[in-house]
């Protein structure tokens, strides 16, 4: 790509997949990260000069043009309507983060006027504390786009390259405008939700008193600054930081937690302050106001706002005007998505476009994130891929230089390898030849100078050893992690179930689009992160002994989730004797909320919520990952009394009237199916009493017509939005008295909403459907696990009758005549829903399950095309989106690499195909590869969606709702209540603005519920395997190789439902030669040294995470696999009794591990060790990893961190080899 940078004419390049979005994309250039691009350049200044004449319209303010503030008068709420104001109150914008300073510039009558000065060249920065950036020649970037995709797919020599026409634009569905001027007195800078309304004196409600105060449909969207929650006005809003009081400084009789479990509305506390008091100057990145804890840091970057500040440099550039971003849309200048943080290397993110791109936009470093989080709705620029890759490799060059400096490494990376990741498959020739014949040694790798010695050539090599070239060592292709990458990938890979997997980019393939972020448009509210306190950042706490070199003014929240920066807490909001008694508070969790972000600070500044308690206490650790994912638990608790829900709610009455205009279903034998105790939602009946025909009906209880719409409950309802389902703990969407009122029982006539399909008797094929409201009397209740019994025993026709319906329900959604409930994927159908039954292997399913959720399916379809059909652009709907090309094309040579030649052309061809692969390991390993590359379901508005986007597309249905539980999932309130407008011919009277806004936070809820449960599975997981280890400190079981890499490989232990990765690096290892081609990875191993107590010597430094861990190494591997043949051969249970009987009180299976065939002539531990493919040659020692390769690994909990991790090495084939 050329870099025509000094030609400001502007290049657009097209859009692709969304009729309603930009059809150009207008594409920047830059030479580095400081610099401002022409756009911003340009919307910055526009924006202080229309503050400038607004200024001077209004003549109640008196402002000095040279420098002095400007003074609004706090009554006058007439501004002009081209005003937008980017502070949260009705004052200048002196406070304000993201506004840049304002200096003085010639205006075309040659007149002083507010702007922003900025230079074309040269290094120093402009008033921004950037460069500018300037505009590229760019019809180009589309042509490298297509050049990248020919260069992966082989056929670079044919591109076709199309640029788009000025066309009439219109911006993407996903994107929100910002209400127009004239409602609003004006744009004002993004926030946080408010803050939590600290009671100094504990007042006590009157009994039954509701508390919830009263909002609008609306307050339950992403966090708007222009919403008034709680009822706060902006005045009240505005209060700084300095003014929040310490949970841990509160008065006597005062609650702990501030009294956060008081429900007052329906967003959560933590109010975003856009700026910070000017009351003294201030010379670090980051301090603390010494009378109020508030950090003293100028937003918009000069340190002058009183006239006594020091100058500080910004760190971040300042957001555009939100007023400005639609136009910018439009006109395909800026572009709108959904931003992920890549959980491997947290300074870099993606965000996608809902269809806009044919690819994710990769944003590089911090700087470019501009402060925005995980699942923020952001506005992007694009930007030349060139110029931002290389800004990357000068970057990663830097941290390589630091890190040799430190770690004294002499063996150097090639340049293009990726610095953060041992799991690529591309290896330097370069490097790979000088290695070829001679392996070089780290220093630090012990027991191996015989090895070195023996090959008088190696490691001589002047350029190899170069201390400037890198930091990471290299055996052969076996990459070394610096200690603090490994201590990162311990927490990152072992904290879940699943390896977290982005796509691979390097100097091979690099991205399609890269950009940077310009603006954040909307963020989930009142989001709280639970971790733990330090005085010192990470990075800090081996250079000064975990002790500051003086009382500090601020410390350190560390969340528990890697994708939130840490948090910086000003000291006298931590617990009062914290900074003197720090270690006492090691093992604690907190929960935090972030306030502020001004662009002079690296990290966002926040406020302790409160103090959850210790670590090692189970209960401790739920609650933990309950206010983590968002879930409070209080919004039906009464005030006076937490332990007991509110007396005045109850269901409305039903009158007799409404029993009787219904059709009734008494005279059917009725079987209603319990998920759980408290919850049974969903019954059937199946009448064979036609010739030829038979008639199933699908029941739904009608949960909305004893909840008011708008009332206090409906509105607690949809705060809560769904239920969370954890093995240790339920928490139900409705109140108890209304579960148990709504719940079908049997012999209890109930209200339902009732989908009756006329079958034919031979084929199940559906000739007719009848939808209607209905009352029903169920003969029977029985629960799923008693279905599964029946069904596996068959031992009932008419249980029998309903597989075979749901075996024809399957059959015609995806196309396969061969498909049956029996053979699923979990995985793939937790996409839309999770479990309500929970398992402990999130690979586990019940038949009976499959059962009922094919059933489900076909029942909520048939609702989705009933309202869109009658409603419209008001349906509220569910979907799944299509991945990109990028992705999908990923994900099919992974699956081409495994041996299978995959059909990706549809949704139906690809779930027949995977559901045809006789191996269950290896349709588990492929369920596992595709269930990464995809999203999960989102709810939305028909209006809001371009209709090519309304499929479903990994269920393969075109329209899609969730209709049938809605005793657990408030967006089957919605659907019901629509369903029965049209039902009785009424008109459906929700407006689709709050619909959106509904759905929107519906999704929020929906992922935080889904992110809960597979938390709380690990964690469980995670004491059962340290449990079944305590004997020896590991379990030796079998696994399947997933994926090989040059110095690392992937495996699954489906028994477990884990996927964990093997780093070479944390293995006694010589080298490891990879071959891409065929995929083989090549372990040479140094003989008699057990991985089972081999601790690589850099993880033996302070600075390790396996400091941290509190069971630490006990046994060799041949006593771990004695241990476990023993119980094994003695049918015991590697589980021991005490937890058994905790794990049968959750209703949950005893887990299991996966054992070679037992051969008593050569033991356990040899047993294991034959199954692995080794070979010696010479003096080496060489086992082969290849793909779907069965191996035995060495897995262990390491307790002692905020959250257990998993950790798995490959167990050393040659432990026993003799000379």
């Amino acid at each position: 790509m050329s870099n025509a940078g000094s030609n400001n004419k502007s290049y657009y390049i097209s859009a692709t997949g969304n009729k309603n979005g930009p059809k150009q994309i207008h594409v920047a250039h830059r030479r580095s990260q400081s610099e401002l691009t022409d756009l911003m350049i340009e919307q910055l200044s526009l924006e202080d000069v229309q503050k400038h004449n607004q200024s001077q319209n209004n003549t109640n303010n008196h402002t000095n043009y040279r420098g002095s503030p400007i003074h609004h008068n706090k009554n006058n709420n007439h501004y002009n309507n081209n005003f937008h104001s980017r502070n949260y109150s009705e004052h200048s914008n002196n406070n304000n983060p993201f506004s840049p300073p304002k200096i003085n510039i010639q205006d075309s009558d040659d007149r002083n006027s507010l702007g922003y000065m900025h230079k074309k060249t040269g290094s120093q920065s402009s008033a921004y504390g950037h460069n500018r950036r300037q505009s590229l020649v760019i019809d180009e970037a589309k042509k490298y786009a297509a050049e990248e995709q020919a260069k992966r797919h082989g056929n670079e020599d044919t591109l076709n390259i199309q640029t788009s026409s000025n066309l009439s634009l219109d911006p993407p569905p996903s994107f929100k405008f910002p209400q127009s001027p004239e409602k609003h007195l004006g744009q004002q800078s993004f926030k946080f939700p408010p803050s939590i309304k600290i009671n100094t004196k504990k007042e006590s409600p009157k009994k039954d008193e509701d508390n919830f105060i009263k909002t609008p449909t609306h307050s339950h969207r992403r966090s708007r600054s222009r919403n008034n929650f709680n009822g706060y006005s902006n005045k009240q809003n505005n209060q700084s930081l300095s003014n929040q009081h310490s949970p841990f400084r509160s008065v006597s009789g005062q609650s702990k937690d501030n009294n956060y479990n008081s429900f007052t509305a329906l967003e959560p506390p933590a109010l975003f302050q856009p700026g910070h008091n000017n009351n003294r100057p201030s010379n670090g990145s980051i301090q603390s106001n010494n009378s109020h804890g508030s950090a003293n840091v100028n937003g918009n970057g000069n340190g002058n706002g009183n006239g006594n500040g020091s100058q500080r440099k910004a760190l971040y550039t300042p957001y555009l005007p939100q007023s400005n971003i639609p136009d910018l849309v439009k006109q395909g200048r800026l572009v709108t998505g959904v931003l992920r943080v890549n959980k491997k290397n947290r300074s870099d993110a993606w965000v996608t476009t809902d269809g806009v791109l044919d690819a994710d936009i990769y944003i590089c470093g911090s700087k470019d994130r501009n402060r925005a989080l995980e699942g923020d709705l952001v506005a992007v620029e694009l930007l030349a891929v060139d110029d931002v890759w290389e800004s990357k490799r000068e970057k990663e060059e830097k941290k390589r230089r630091k890190d040799a400096s430190i770690q004294h490494d002499i063996i150097p990376l090639d340049s293009t390898d990726d610095y953060h990741n041992d799991a690529s498959i591309n290896i330097s020739n370069k490097l790979h030849a000088s290695n070829e014949d001679y392996p070089i040694l780290s220093p630090n790798t012990p027991n191996l100078k015989r090895y070195d010695s023996e090959k008088p050539g190696a490691g001589s090599d002047s350029e190899t050893i170069s201390p400037s070239r890198s930091s990471v060592k290299r055996r052969g292709s076996l990459k070394q992690r610096p200690t603090q990458k490994k201590n990162d990938d311990v927490e990152v890979e072992g904290q879940s179930l699943l390896l977290v997997e982005e796509e691979e980019i390097n100097d091979d393939f690099r991205p399609l689009y890269a950009g940077h972020v310009v603006a954040v448009i909307d963020r989930i509210p009142g989001q709280l992160f639970s971790g733990t306190l330090a005085l010192l950042r990470p990075s800090q706490q081996t250079q000064h002994d975990n002790k500051p070199p003086h009382v500090p003014k601020i410390v350190w929240f560390k969340p528990t989730d890697k994708k939130v920066p840490l948090i910086a807490i000003p000291t006298e909001l931590a617990p009062k004797k914290f900074v003197e008694n720090a270690e006492n508070y090691n093992d604690t969790l907190f929960v935090a909320a972030l306030k502020r972000w001004p662009i002079t600070s690296l990290h966002p500044f926040g406020v302790i919520i409160t103090e959850l308690g210790v670590l090692s206490d189970p209960n401790i650790e739920i609650e933990s990952i309950l206010k983590d994912k968002n879930f409070l638990s209080n919004e039906y608790l009464d005030a006076n009394d937490k332990t007991k829900e509110r007396s005045n709610f109850k269901p409305l009455e039903i009158k007799n009237e409404t029993y009787e205009t219904r059709k009734n279903f008494f005279n059917e034998n009725i079987v209603a199916i319990s998920t759980l105790e408290s919850i049974t939602d969903f019954s059937f009946h199946i009448n064979e009493s036609i010739k030829g025909k038979l008639q199933f009906g699908c029941h739904i209880v009608d949960a909305t017509e004893s909840i008011e719409p708008n009332s206090s409950l409906d509105r607690r309802a949809r705060k809560r939005s769904t239920g969370v389902f954890l093995p240790q703990k339920s928490v139900n969407l409705l109140p108890k008295v209304f579960n148990e009122f709504l719940t079908f029982k049997e012999d209890k006539v109930s209200l339902a909403i009732s989908v009756v399909f006329t079958l034919d008797a031979e084929t199940f094929e559906t000739e007719s459907i009848w939808i209607g409201e209905t009352t029903i009397k169920p003969s029977m209740v029985i629960s799923e696990e008693s279905l599964n019994d029946i069904v596996e025993q068959g031992s009932s026709k008419t249980v029998a009758k309903l597989q075979q319906i749901a075996n024809q329900f399957l059959r015609e959604r995806i196309d396969y005549v061969d498909a049956d409930v029996s053979v699923s994927l979990p995985l793939i159908n937790s996409l839309d829903d999770e479990k309500v039954l929970v398992d402990l292997n999130i690979f586990e399913n019940r038949i009976s399950s499959n059962i009922i959720e094919e059933i489900k399916r076909r029942v909520n379809s048939i609702v989705a095309k009933e309202i869109y059909d009658k409603l419209g652009d008001k349906a509220f709907l569910r979907r799944q989106a299509i991945p990109n090309d990028t992705k999908m094309e990923f994900f099919k040579k992974k699956v081409n690499q495994l041996g299978f030649e995959i059909d990706t052309s549809s949704a139906s061809g690809l779930l027949k195909y995977i559901l045809s692969i006789k191996d269950p390991n290896a349709r588990r390993g492929v369920e596992i590869l595709l269930f990464k590359l995809m999203s999960r379901g989102k709810y939305y508005v028909a209006g809001k969606v371009d209709k090519e986007q309304h499929k479903n597309f990994i269920t393969n249905i075109p329209l899609y709702t969730h209709f049938t539980s809605p005793l657990r999932r408030y967006a089957d309130h919605i659907v019901h209540r629509q369903l029965k407008s049209l039902l009785r011919g009424n008109e459906f009277e929700e407006d689709i603005h709050s619909l959106r806004i509904t759905s929107e936070y519906c999704n929020f809820k929906k992922d935080c519920t889904y992110d809960a449960q597979v938390q709380a599975i690990h964690l469980l997981l995670s004491s059962a395997i340290n449990d079944m280890s305590k004997p020896t400190g590991q379990l030796l079981t079998m696994a399947t190789v997933l994926q090989v890499y040059e110095s690392s490989f992937d495996i699954f232990i489906p028994e477990l439902g884990i996927e964990k990765r093997v780093h070479g690096d944390q293995l006694p290892l010589i080298k490891a030669r990879f071959d891409p081609m065929n995929k083989v990875l090549e372990l040479y191993w140094q003989p008699r040294i057990d991985s089972a107590t081999f601790i690589p010597a850099d993880e033996r430094q302070a600075n390790s995470y396996r400091n941290s861990i509190k069971n630490k190494f006990k046994s060799e591997s041949e006593e771990i696999a004695t241990n476990e043949f023993d119980k094994y051969n003695n049918n015991e249970y590697l589980v021991s009794p005490s937890f058994q009987k905790e794990l049968e009180s959750m209703n949950l299976k005893i887990p299991h591990i996966s054992f070679p065939e037992y051969d008593p002539k050569i033991g356990a531990l040899q047993s294991f060790l034959s199954t692995t493919v080794s070979r010696r040659e010479n003096e080496h020692y060489i086992q082969e990893i290849t793909e779907l390769q069965r191996i035995p690994v060495l897995l262990r909990a390491e307790i002692g961190m905020a959250l257990p991790c998993l950790t798995v090495s490959a167990l050393n084939p040659f432990i026993k080899t003799e000379d």
